[in-house]
């Protein structure tokens, strides 16, 4: 009989099996062997099914050192004070439970990281980082509801920790078959123009552009502090918020921190995907935000309150540095909210905010394509055989020019393969994809499909473009391209200005809409305007 290991074949004289082959017998060499594996693989350390779970998930630690604002400079050996994991933690909660403080009551929320209906646990106990912020001394009468419970915070979430909370608690969130997020707005499909407000004082009242023709509509410190303490005590009666610290600009000199607290993951990978997404260095030392935005949109403002003219109120407080949005779920709100900051902060420092698409040649000639919304800045910017630098909001310094965001926003009505195969390509994981229709069964979208709305939107971190340029900055430019939407054919489809022909043409554009030839749009006048006069203009 041959040996095989434990197996031995036996002889066909002695034993046969089916077919006249031999029969196989075990030889069992190890008596204290008494199972078997069918590998060799070493057995897992979990016990349980829930540690197992916890086994799968890798946790992400800082990777830089970050300075202590309590240290006083640097150790006895010259490098820098550092803090513990855990008191950065506490820091960073310290800095959200300040943001969601109440006014009257002056106190934060009891904060925690981490969704409840996955509780994190330490050694089997759950986690101590926590935080309740209280700016002074208050008294019990003070105490709510809402005080009394823990508000987890989501930060900072990865789009795919943000595709399992939407499409878990969301309804209307499905995973289409290209990989992006298709998500519904609700009875809001577009912004809400008329009822954006800003507050007007003393210092705004100086440098913003009011009265006739301006699209600035003014409301009151008081009434702005209402409807902020109207969103705040919402989204501190939610077991959970999303929380996403951001930069605009990516010119470094002038990098502005945003913080946008809202209560849908469809709206925080909207922001995700469209401002510039920090490194995990820059985030372990992010600090106070420069301008924050409070997206309670699912709840309406109170119209009773003054100068309140629906359930709808886009506020935006710039000596608070706040923005508050109550009755509208339509994510571009937030986009064009900070845009407005923008139009505001860089005339101060001597730099030209601009409403255009921007990209570059090889040999370095940059391009500004100015204009309204749908007039296809997105679509030309987007050029396979040029470097994108951006789609649509950009800062002219002295350094040249920079994209103000870290994504594109697209319009989906029409888009096809063929005429689009950059932005097509683009719409994959990780995208959001605002009010489409698509197929129930096979997921695929008809971007013919108006059903919903025409206003149908793709929100994409720009680097899905392949060609994009990273970081987001270009030279001076070179040429300046003008979009207009003429219906009446009154401007001929293309004309190369002079510099006496630019600077009349806002003039000219504003008599043809006076006397109906341009059916109402003005494309171009404020833009030019803009150049000449820097206005500061929150539209």
């Amino acid at each position: 009989m041959a040996e095989n290991g434990e197996f031995s074949f036996t002889s066909r004289a002695r034993s046969t099996g089916r077919n006249g082959l031999p029969r196989i017998q075990t030889n069992n060499n190890n008596k204290e062997t008494l199972v078997c594996h069918d590998d060799s693989a070493t057995p897992i350390k979990a016990k349980t099914i829930d540690e197992l779970h916890s086994l799968q998930k890798k946790r992400s630690t800082p990777s830089t050192p970050i300075k202590s604002p309590l240290a006083t400079g640097t150790a006895a050996d010259g490098s820098f004070a550092v803090i513990s994991e855990e008191e950065r933690q506490r820091q960073q909660l310290q800095s959200i439970s300040a943001s969601l403080a109440s006014l009257t009551r002056e106190r934060g929320p009891k904060v925690v990281k981490g969704d409840p209906a996955t509780p994190r646990k330490v050694d089997g106990q759950p986690s101590t980082h926590s935080f309740h912020y209280t700016s002074t001394p208050t008294f019990d009468d003070n105490i709510s509801d809402s005080a009394l419970k823990f508000t987890h915070v989501l930060y900072n979430l990865s789009p795919a920790e943000l595709y399992e909370q939407a499409v878990k608690y969301e309804k209307g969130s499905f995973i289409t078959s290209s990989g992006a997020l298709a998500t519904l707005s609700g009875a809001k499909t577009g912004r809400s123009p008329r009822d954006k407000r800003v507050v007007k004082d003393e210092t705004t009242e100086r440098e913003l552009w009011w009265g006739k023709g301006s699209p600035n509509i003014e409301m009151d410190e008081h009434t702005f502090l209402v409807n902020r303490e109207r969103a705040v005590d919402y989204l501190n009666s939610l077991d959970k918020v999303f929380v996403n610290d951001q930069f605009l600009n990516w010119d470094p000199e002038h990098r502005i921190k945003v913080r946008i607290v809202s209560a849908r993951a469809y709206h925080s990978l909207f922001m995700h995907n469209m401002c510039i997404r920090p490194t995990s260095e820059e985030l372990e030392d992010f600090g106070t935000p420069d301008f924050t935005i409070y997206n309670a949109g699912q709840f309406p403002c109170n119209r009773y309150t003054h100068y309140m003219t629906s359930s709808t109120s886009i506020d935006i407080n710039l000596a608070r540095k706040e923005m508050v949005i109550l009755g509208t779920q339509y994510a571009g709100e937030m986009k064009k909210g900070l845009f407005s900051l923008m139009h505001y902060l860089m005339p101060k420092r001597q730099i030209l905010s601009l409403h255009s698409g921007c990209n570059m040649g090889k040999d370095g000639d940059v391009a500004l394509f100015f204009g309204l919304s749908g007039t296809g800045k997105t679509t030309l910017s987007t050029d396979h055989n040029r470097y994108l630098i951006g789609d649509d909001e950009h800062c002219w310094s002295d350094n040249g020019v920079s994209n103000i965001e870290g994504g594109c926003y697209a319009k989906c009505i029409d888009l096809s393969r063929e005429k689009e195969p950059d932005i097509w390509n683009a719409i994959k994981f990780g995208t959001v994809l605002e009010n489409i229709v698509f197929d129930e069964h096979t997921r695929e979208v008809d971007y013919l499909d108006k059903s919903v709305t025409e206003n149908t939107r793709a929100a994409y971190p720009i680097e899905y473009i392949p060609n994009a340029k990273i970081p987001c900055v270009g030279p001076h430019p070179k040429n300046i391209i003008l979009l207009a939407c003429d219906a009446f054919g009154v401007l001929p489809p293309v004309s190369k200005l002079s510099l006496e022909q630019t600077i009349m043409l806002p003039c000219w554009l504003k008599k043809c809409r006076s006397m109906g030839l341009l059916d109402g749009w003005l494309t171009l006048a404020g833009q030019v305007e803009g150049m000449q006069l820097q206005h500061n203009i929150i539209s």
